[in-house]
């Protein structure tokens, strides 16, 4: 279980990709429909506590997966394992890449099968050309020698050369090493040599000493004598005792370094192994972790991590003993079988056409050694089998994250002919719930629509959209309130619009609609009752003008012409107007070229189209007013006089 759940935990999982889906339909709906579930359509279980418990346990922010929910718990948070956009996405890569089966793909499994041999205690090398015999045991520098050319391996990413460097760094520590004892013990030779001389220095005494009984001058002479012995002792003894401590700082500094070295790069190579199992490529952890006991002889292989460090943490409360380089080496080598026993299982589910399970075990293997050969090699035909399936299932994780359970519900149905072992009724369940609830809410929405209750309407519509956004149930209310609440708006919005077109004929027209839309409104009230009367006004006249046609064109059009000014953009009044003006071209014609030539000043042409448009309607008032300003001018000496620019002053002269 220890090995499963920390393959989990290295599954690629990574917080920024991860996701979640909702844990219910909706706030109301049933919590065991989604809470107790463990597989990939359903929410994590537990409460907001209970994913605050990594940092509460002695793993720290160490990711911790739950191998019977698929859950990893991960800086206060679950994430499941196969519902994460980054697995999943990874997962599809994996399904549609080729097999990696190429010429240059098996050279480099043979060269790394063949590292791994060399280095194996149980390796058999070649017989002693003398003895004959034939020992058993690693040949690391074949084995180092191999390394190269599997870095260069575009699979291998350089890793191998990664290990390669390492080793190197290891020896060239070592060799230093070794040049610090030999340093050590020339030094200590030196220092002996020192130490004898001083002792040598120590214990000399003068050659001879005076005889007979010392008289007072004698005596004093050899104690100059002696003084001067015992201060050249001195002077020759402190060089060889400074000799010696200057040896002993040097002998401890190199003994410092030494230890120094040894540790740290011991050290370097454990991370190295920590770091190619957790980027989960076991056989480089294999390959460091054998090279490890060729490079240091001690005999200790304890890894030496940070005490409170999350994998020191996690590999000590896991397994109970402090971690060592052959946890590693076992742990990878268990994580490699385990690979192809889930691979096994992967064939044998797709021959029984359980396409479920075997996208499981298939994602399992991948999951926990995504680089290993058997991963790698599984012929594309095998990884066609569920790669339908796969995308169907991510289609649905994706409906269900959307509450779009009417399309979740069709992919379902197609994942249950497509698999026999499709567990269906578990999202079945939870749509279903879903649905129902949604439609409980619209059905309390219309009966508060009965009874005009418009905070429960809001309320349930509110709560029917989020559970079930794209209830079409949902959206056909919504609609049916549109339009029943939106008729004035829309009516009035319209009829301001007209009103700023000055398209009186169109709000005639849509008189009933306008007169409820603004009813309760004093200004546009106003503005529908000047409108309705200036319309009325004018459809009494178009209707005089109709009739007046059938027996004089000429009156007709004068008497359409004159109202035209005042409505110059009623497009029924414009159409008769020009349908009158073909049926009299002869009297427009007078007229309008009467007018140019008043224009113009031509009193005379003007004079004369005015007699002739009156010859052809006597009873015209613009020929009459026409020929009566132009016998003013003529009276005035040929000076027009002020003419009123009013329309509606000449309506009512």
């Amino acid at each position: 279980m220890k090995r499963v759940i920390f393959a989990l935990a290295l599954a690629g999982l990574t917080p920024a990709g991860a996701q979640v889906l909702p844990g219910s339909p909706a706030p109301g709906a049933p919590a065991t429909t989604n809470s107790t579930s463990n597989n990939n359509y359903n929410v994590v279980p537990g409460t907001a506590a209970d994913r605050q418990t990594d940092t509460q346990t002695a793993l720290g922010n160490m990711p911790m997966g739950d191998p019977g929910s698929e859950n990893v718990a991960f800086n206060g948070k679950l994430w499941n394992v196969t519902n994460n956009r980054l697995m999943r996405s990874r997962f599809e890569t994996y399904l549609t890449t080729p097999e990696a089966n190429g010429p240059e793909d098996q050279a480099y499994r043979d060269i790394m099968a063949q590292i791994m041999e060399l280095l194996a205690p149980t390796h058999k090398q070649a017989p002693d050309p003398v003895t004959k015999v034939q020992a058993r045991g690693p040949e690391v520098m074949k084995a180092f020698a191999l390394l190269p050319e599997a870095g260069a391996a575009r699979i291998d990413g350089g890793l191998c050369n990664a290990v390669a460097n390492s080793i190197w760094d290891v020896w060239t520590a070592q060799k230093r090493v070794n040049e610090r004892k030999l340093a050590n013990n020339a030094m200590m030779d030196r220092r002996k040599q020192l130490e004898w001389n001083a002792e040598m220095g120590m214990n000399s005494t003068p050659l001879a000493k005076g005889s007979g009984p010392a008289s007072k001058n004698g005596q004093q002479q050899t104690n100059n004598q002696q003084a001067q012995t015992t201060s050249a002792t001195v002077g020759r003894t402190s060089g060889y005792i400074k000799g010696i401590a200057e040896i002993e700082a040097r002998t401890k500094l190199n003994e410092t370094a030494m230890g120094l070295s040894e540790i740290s790069t011991k050290i370097q190579f454990q991370a190295l192994i920590i770091q190619m199992f957790m980027q989960r490529r076991f056989e480089h952890a294999v390959i460091a972790c054998r090279f490890y006991p060729n490079l240091f002889r001690d005999g200790e292989s304890i890894l030496q991590l940070d005490k409170g460090s999350d994998v020191q943490k996690l590999l000590s409360s896991s397994f109970g003993v402090p971690p060592t380089v052959s946890m590693i080496d076992g742990l990878s080598l268990e994580a490699i079988r385990s690979v192809d026993e889930s691979l096994v299982s992967f064939e044998n589910l797709v021959a029984r056409r359980d396409v479920d399970s075997a996208g499981n075990r298939l994602l399992e293997a991948y999951g926990i050694g995504e680089y290993l050969p058997r991963v790698r090699r599984l012929p594309m035909t095998e990884k066609a089998k569920v790669l339908d399936f796969v995308r169907k299932k991510n289609k649905l994780l994706s409906f269900l994250e959307m509450k779009d359970y009417a399309s979740a519900e069709t992919v379902v149905t197609e994942l249950r002919s497509a698999s026999d072992d499709f567990e269906y009724a578990k999202p079945l369940a939870a749509i279903q719930t879903a649905k129902t609830m949604s439609n409980l809410h619209v059905n309390n929405a219309n009966t508060a629509m009965g009874n005009k209750d418009a905070k429960t309407v809001e309320a349930e519509m509110k709560a029917a959209a989020e559970i079930w956004p794209t209830n079409p149930r949902v959206t056909q209310l919504s609609e049916n309130m549109m339009q029943s609440t939106d008729v004035k708006s829309k009516a009035l919005m319209e009829f301001d619009r007209l009103i700023s077109q000055r398209n009186n004929r169109q709000i005639f027209e849509n008189k009933a609609q306008f007169i409820a839309a603004v009813d309760g409104d004093l200004v546009r009230t106003q503005q529908l009752e000047k409108v309705l009367n200036d319309m009325g006004r004018l459809e009494l006249i178009v209707g005089g003008a109709k009739e007046m046609a059938a027996s004089s064109p000429p009156a007709a059009w004068e008497k359409v012409e004159k109202e035209s000014k005042l409505y110059p953009d009623d497009p029924v009044l414009s159409k008769l107007r020009a349908d009158l003006g073909v049926k009299a071209s002869e009297f427009v014609t007078a007229i309008e070229n009467a007018r140019q030539q008043e224009e113009k000043q031509q009193i005379g042409s003007s004079l004369s189209w005015y007699l002739r448009a009156k010859r052809m309607h006597p009873m015209s008032e613009m020929a009459r007013d026409g020929i009566k300003r132009l016998v003013e001018v003529v009276k005035n000496g040929d000076q027009p006089p002020p003419t009123n620019t009013d329309p509606t002053s000449a309506l009512n002269n």
